[in-house]
C-alpha cells in the first residue's frame, strides 16, 4: 500500500464467469472457422471463408482481450482513497482528482459503474498488451471508462456502496480544499454530449416502414400470379413480383430487383419476425440519429444483403425479405454505440444489437421455421454495409452536434432506393400481365377458361399456328368440362385442310382414329413427336396417366425444345409428378 491510499480494498474477478464468456466466444469463432471448412452445398466457398474469418476474428479478439484478466493474480479492481486501480491501465492510479462524475448502470446481466474522467487525465492513461495495440474504438474510450461489477466477486451493491462512499469523501474534500483556496471554477468537459432518447419523440421512418412492408405483403397476397398457400405466396408469385434471382439480374439485366426484393416477404411469420426486428432497431437506434441517416442504412445494407444473397446463394434461388437491411441496422448499432462508449446507452444498444446480430449471422445458431429458409448470405452483406456505413458515419458526426451531418445527402440515398424500386413497378405489372393473360400458364395452373380463351385470341392471330392453338383450346376445355369443347373442335377442324397435318390429330380428338392410326400417318420425326405428345393428351383425357405418363416422356426426349410440345410434355409430366 502507497502512503497516500490509507484505505483500501480489493477485489478479484469472478474467474468462472469470465471463463464461461471466454469459452462462449472461442466456440463462436471455432464454429465460424468450421463453417469455412464445411460451406452449405452450391454455395461460393471463397464468400464463406470471408464472412467466416471475419466472425472468427472479431469473436476471437474479444475472447483474448479477456483472458489476461483471467490468468492475472492481480484484483479486479482496488479502491482507496487516492483513486481507483483497473487491470485495463496497469501500474496506474485514476485518482478521485481526474474523475469528473461517475454513474451506475443496470441491465439485464449487466452492472458496471461509468467513470467520467477529465480529457486531459484519460490522455495520459496508457493500456498494456493486445489492447494497446487495438484501436480504441475496439476497446472503448479512456475518457469513459467502464468497472464491471458483474465480473468481480462479491455483491455489486456492496462493492458500488462502497465505491461511491469513498468518491463521495474524496470529492467533498476536494471541494473543501478549492473553496479555501478561492479557486473554484467551472469545468467544461471536452467529450462527446450525452445521446438522450426523448420519449415523446417516436420513430417515424420505422413505423411508415413498417406500414409499407405490411402493405407490400398484402399485394403480394392479392396479385399474386398463383394462390397462396396458407397465407403465403407462392416462389413462382415472388420471382414474379420483384424477388432477387440471379439468372434474371445476370442474364436478363433485371438489377431492378435488388430493390425490390427488400420490400418483399415470403410468409406472414417472415414477415412478422422482421417487423419485430425492424421495431427494436428503430426503437434503438433511429432516436438516436435521426429518420435520415436511419433510413440510409436500412437502404444501404439492404442493397448490400441483395446483391450478397445473389452472389453466394445458389443460382437458382428465389430471394425475398428487408433482413439485409435490419441486420446492417442493428451491425450499425454496435457501430454506433463506439460514438456513446462506456456509457449507459451504448451499453443497452450493444446489448439488445447482440442479441438478435449474432444468431442472424451464425446460421449455426439460427433456425428455419416452417420450412423457411435462413438467408445468412443475405444477413452478412447487410450487416458487412450497415457497420461500414456507420464507422463512415462516425467520422462525419461532430463532437458537437447531437445528430449526424449531411442529412441531405443520406435523404439522396434513400430516395434514390426508392425511386428504383417504384419505378419496378412498371416492368413487374408488364410480365405479371403477361404471365397471367398467357394461356400456357392459366392451363398448367388449373385455369381452363381463361386458358381456352387465350389460345382461342391466339388462333385468330396467325392462321399457320391456328390449327395447334385450336388443338389446345378443346384440351383446356375439356379439362375444364366444357360441353361444348367436341362440338368447337369439329368446327375448327372442317376450317383446315384435312389432307394435311395435323388433321390427323384432329380425327383421333373426334374419335376416327386409334392412336396406332394417328402414329402410322406421321410423315417425319417432328410429326411424330406431336403424334406421341397427343396420344398422351388422349389417354390423360381417358384418366389412363400412366399410359399418359409414358407418353409424355416420349414427346419430352423426341420433340424440339422450341416445340409447344415439347413444353406441354414438362408442364403435364410435372403435374403428374405433383400428384
Amino acid at each position: 500500500m502507497k502512503p497516500e491510499e490509507l484505505r483500501r480494498s480489493e477485489y478479484a474477478y469472478n474467474k468462472g464467469k469470465l471463463l464461461l464468456i471466454i469459452l462462449i466466444l472461442i466456440a463462436i469463432a471455432a464454429g465460424a472457422i468450421l463453417l469455412g471448412f464445411h460451406p452449405p452445398k452450391d454455395k461460393d466457398p471463397h464468400a464463406v471463408w470471408f464472412f467466416s474469418l471475419l466472425g472468427a476474428v472479431f469473436f476471437g479478439l474479444l475472447a483474448l482481450l479477456l483472458v489476461p484478466k483471467l490468468f492475472s493474480r492481480g484484483p479486479g479492481l482496488v479502491i482507496s482513497t487516492a483513486g481507483v486501480r483497473l487491470p485495463n491501465f496497469p501500474d496506474q492510479i485514476i485518482r478521485w482528482s481526474d474523475i469528473r462524475s461517475f454513474e451506475r448502470f443496470q441491465s439485464k446481466g449487466v452492472d458496471s459503474i461509468v467513470l467520467h474522467l477529465d480529457p486531459g487525465a484519460a490522455k495520459a492513461l496508457i493500456r498494456r498488451g493486445l489492447a494497446a495495440r487495438l484501436p480504441e474504438w475496439f476497446v472503448g474510450s479512456r475518457l469513459k471508462v467502464g468497472i464491471p461489477l458483474h465480473m468481480l466477486r462479491g455483491r455489486s451493491n456492496f462493492i458500488f456502496h462502497e465505491f461511491a462512499e469513498v468518491a463521495t469523501e474524496a470529492f467533498e474534500a476536494r471541494w473543501q480544499a478549492l473553496q479555501e483556496a478561492g479557486s473554484i471554477a467551472e469545468e467544461e468537459e471536452d467529450e462527446v454530449p450525452e445521446p438522450a432518447f426523448d420519449g415523446a419523440r417516436y420513430p417515424v421512418f420505422t413505423y411508415a416502414l413498417l406500414a409499407a412492408l405490411v402493405a407490400v405483403y398484402a399485394g403480394e397476397l392479392a396479385f399474386g400470379v398463383e394462390a397462396s398457400r396458407a397465407g403465403s405466396p407462392s416462389i413462382r408469385t415472388l420471382l414474379m413480383l420483384g424477388g432477387t434471382f440471379r439468372p434474371s439480374i445476370v442474364e436478363g439485366a433485371e438489377w431492378w430487383r435488388l430493390f425490390t426484393a427488400p420490400f418483399m416477404h415470403g410468409g406472414i411469420i417472415h414477415l412478422a419476425s422482421n417487423c419485430f426486428c425492424l421495431l427494436v432497431a428503430g426503437m434503438l437506434f433511429e432516436r438516436l440519429i435521426g429518420w435520415r441517416w436511419f433510413a440510409a442504412i436500412f437502404f444501404a445494407s439492404a442493397l448490400g444483403g441483395s446483391i450478397a444473397s445473389v452472389w453466394i446463394n445458389d443460382v437458382n434461388t428465389v430471394g425475398v425479405g428487408a433482413s439485409g437491411g435490419i441486420v446492417g441496422l442493428f451491425a450499425a448499432v454496435i457501430a454506433g454505440s463506439i460514438r456513446f462508449r462506456s456509457t449507459p446507452v451504448a451499453s443497452s444498444l450493444q446489448v439488445g444489437a447482440i442479441q438478435i446480430l449474432v444468431p442472424s449471422l451464425l446460421p449455426f445458431l439460427s433456425a428455419a421455421k416452417e420450412g423457411q429458409t435462413i438467408d445468412y448470405a443475405g444477413h452478412f452483406g447487410g450487416a458487412v454495409t450497415g457497420a461500414a456505413l456507420s464507422l463512415l458515419l462516425l467520422t462525419l458526426w461532430p463532437r458537437e452536434r447531437p445528430t449526424p451531418r449531411f442529412g441531405a445527402a443520406a435523404i439522396a440515398v434513400s430516395a434514390a432506393f426508392v425511386l428504383v424500386a417504384a419505378g419496378s413497378l412498371w416492368p413487374i405489372t408488364n410480365a405479371r400481365q403477361f404471365y397471367v393473360n398467357d394461356p400456357m400458364t392459366n392451363y398448367f395452373g388449373g385455369r381452363y377458361e381463361q386458358a381456352a380463351t387465350g389460345f382461342a385470341v391466339l388462333a385468330s392471330e396467325d392462321p399457320r399456328t391456328a390449327p395447334y392453338f385450336h388443338l389446345w383450346r378443346f384440351i383446356a376445355q375439356s379439362r375444364g368440362g366444357d360441353p361444348k369443347a367436341l362440338d368447337e373442335l369439329r368446327a375448327a377442324a372442317g376450317a383446315i385442310d384435312q389432307a394435311a397435318w395435323p388433321y390427323p390429330i384432329y380425327r383421333l380428338f373426334l374419335r376416327e382414329l386409334t392412336p396406332g392410326e394417328l402414329t402410322a400417318k406421321a410423315a417425319d420425326s417432328n410429326q411424330t413427336c406431336e403424334s406421341i405428345f397427343y396420344i398422351g393428351e388422349w389417354y390423360l383425357l381417358a384418366g389412363a396417366r400412366d399410359e399418359a405418363r409414358r407418353r409424355f416422356q416420349a414427346a419430352l426426349a423426341s420433340c424440339p425444345r422450341t416445340f409447344i410440345e415439347y413444353d406441354g410434355a414438362r408442364g403435364e409430366l410435372a403435374r403428374l409428378d405433383a400428384k
